[in-house]
């Protein structure tokens, strides 16, 4: 159920910044149905969770094995470590490898505004207007090595993969998420801080500042690619989508989070299943009857999870149809079907999972933020003891300041224009050219990002915010170099 309570306080300090409320809904914003459906002639039973996508208590995203990527988990383990009130199983992984860390995903996922793991599918979209839809996706990554005006662009096979011993000319690039060691046989590139610190053949960790670019030991890449790369050169990696069907190319910036699975079973309120559309031959797909998990959406806009038992992928679109979704979409199914809402397992799986889609009640309001009129995917706020508090990094990059952080003193300090602001985790006061400035809540450390008050820093180097209650988006403008 919504915390209505604490929601009430979340509107309160919206009025006291901004002078924009957002609207709040008596309706529970994570509800769990048992259903007795008619479709294709026959009576099904479907489990199914709601989920208000509006409510900025919400985070809604995919997540993998704690292990790492290509690993599994029990889900029961998954929903526990990251304090889910809802989940569901996500996509197709390999599941019958005997070797365990090779279990690797076969969809896109992303995770707030970062890649999680690349691929091409249908895929559902958690996006900045808090809305969702279902649609074809093609994700993945643009990476530019710079040396004055030296530039080499590469696109990696794939994002947190690995293609197998034989596959020397694959190049591929791993983030933070792939939680494992790099030990392949091949060159890494490692970054840090949007910079090449190494290049090396030996088992390397992926940053948590920065990436790995694997490059395998084929004569091509020794010869055409790896002599472009030197220690020092500055890196671009941005995230890139397309429509594979158009080659549309599409805006990544405005997704909080994804995953792709397939095959579409509804679009615009009506069955749309096309196996050879969207890459399926797998009779267990296109014509055996299953467990079948799923994802949609209804026509008020909410997220619709779902298992059912027993039914082809058809008929799973029929059902879902009589469910009233107007977008919907197949997840794995199996033995890998889970569902989790109202503190108790509504479907159980037959195995563990190498990843999930979790509903998780956050403990404050989430905020998102704009700078200078565009949406940050990767970083949220939120808000605690009526202090809207954010990290600072996509400030510090809008502004053009230099930075400092000291990591055994947690302090990180701040110049530009002559000016120079030092701010350490922990405390409640600033120092702004010297002169101490008090804080309303401390800054503190959040999954490695300084974060601090949104209103102070933005008015000591003369900016303004603006509140957007329908979407809970604190929108800074604040100057450049």
């Amino acid at each position: 159920m919504r915390s209505k309570g604490w929601l009430a306080v979340s509107m309160a300090m919206a009025v006291g910044w901004f002078g924009v409320v957002a609207p709040v809904s008596a309706e529970p914003s994570v509800e769990v149905r048992t259903e007795q459906i008619r479709a294709g002639g026959k009576t099904w039973t479907v489990k199914t969770v709601r989920v208000d996508l509006t409510d900025p208590m919400l985070r809604i995203e995919p997540v993998t094995a704690e292990a790492g990527i290509g690993y599994d988990e029990p889900f029961d383990s998954m929903l526990a470590r990251t304090g889910a009130v809802a989940g569901v199983n996500g996509t197709f992984f390999n599941a019958y490898e005997k070797e365990a860390d090779i279990r690797y995903p076969n969809g896109l996922m992303m995770a707030g505004g970062e890649t999680l793991h690349s691929g091409e599918n249908q895929s559902l979209l958690l996006q900045a207007d808090k809305t969702a839809a279902i649609r074809q996706i093609a994700l993945g990554v643009r990476v530019t090595f710079i040396r004055g005006k030296v530039t080499s662009t590469y696109f990696p096979w794939g994002i947190n993969k690995y293609y197998g011993d034989q596959e020397t000319d694959q190049v591929v690039w791993y983030t933070p998420a792939m939680g494992r060691e790099i030990a392949w046989t091949g060159t890494k590139v490692v970054i840090r801080e949007n910079k090449v610190t190494e290049i090396t053949e030996r088992t390397v960790t992926v940053p948590t500042d920065g990436y790995v670019c694997f490059v395998g030991n084929s004569a091509n890449n020794r010869q055409n690619l790896l002599p472009r790369i030197k220690v020092g050169d500055e890196v671009e990696a941005v995230t890139v989508a397309k429509n594979p069907v158009t080659d549309e190319d599409l805006d990544p910036g405005q997704w909080i989070a994804a995953i792709g699975v397939g095959p579409k079973l509804v679009t615009g309120g009506a069955v749309d299943v096309d196996y050879k559309r969207d890459g399926f031959e797998d009779p267990k797909i296109t014509t055996q009857a299953n467990r079948r998990s799923f994802a949609g959406l209804d026509r008020e806009g909410r997220l619709v999870l779902g298992t059912m038992d027993g039914a082809t992928v058809r008929e799973e679109a029929e059902a879902a149809l009589a469910l009233g979704l107007t977008e919907a979409m197949n997840l794995d199914g199996g033995a890998s079907s889970a569902l989790y809402g109202d503190g108790r397992m509504l479907t159980a799986p037959g195995r563990p999972l190498s990843n999930a889609l979790v509903v998780r009640r956050m403990e404050e309001a989430q905020v998102q933020i704009a700078v200078n009129g565009k949406f940050v995917p990767n970083f949220q706020g939120f808000i605690r003891n009526e202090t809207t508090m954010v990290p600072i990094r996509p400030l510090l990059q809008a502004m053009g300041a230099s930075f400092v952080w000291d990591g055994q003193a947690f302090q990180l300090t701040v110049k530009k224009d002559g000016q120079t602001l030092v701010l350490k985790a922990g405390d409640r006061t600033a120092l702004w050219n010297g002169e101490a400035r008090p804080l309303k809540e401390p800054a503190v450390l959040v999954d490695g990002h300084l974060v601090l008050p949104l209103r102070f820093m933005v008015e000591t180097w003369g900016g303004k915010v603006d509140w957007d209650g329908s979407l809970f988006r604190a929108k800074v403008e604040i100057g450049g170099s």
